[in-house]
């Protein structure tokens, strides 16, 4: 999220006992090429700041501290990544809906579960009050 709009997302899948994860960013759509319907506002890096830029880069960066962060978490658990995720927790404190259970998100516990008003929530799809 950069000024209330969503630039990029990540949907991961839980199937047969392995996770599927996807990662979206929007890196050089105009404003005309972003969804207007969208339940979120859209943005891109260059409805940001203009500027147009190769994707090649940005996804090697990408890929490259994924696998730094899979390979500490694989090694060490969600311990080995938990203290770095806090600073980035976008819910932290907003109002949120997942799979019908409704308050302000707290962050993930120590089993990687988002905390909602306090209770842990496995899975669903996180909406967002703004």
């Amino acid at each position: 999220m950069i000024n209330r709009r969503k630039v990029a997302g990540v949907l991961a899948e839980a199937r047969d006992g392995i996770v599927v994860v996807g990662i979206g960013l929007n890196v050089n759509q105009t404003r005309a090429e972003l969804p207007e319907d969208a339940r979120v506002p859209p943005a891109s890096l260059r409805t940001v700041d203009d500027v147009q830029r190769d994707r090649a880069p940005l996804l090697a960066d990408l890929l490259g501290r994924l696998e730094r962060h899979y390979d500490a978490w694989t090694a060490g658990g969600l311990d080995a990544v938990f203290d770095g995720i806090g600073s980035r927790d976008f819910l932290r404190g907003r109002r949120v809906s997942v799979g019908g259970i409704e308050g302000v998100g707290g962050g993930l516990d120590r089993h990687g579960r988002l905390l909602v008003d306090g209770r842990p929530v496995e899975s669903g799809e996180v909406e967002v009050s703004f």
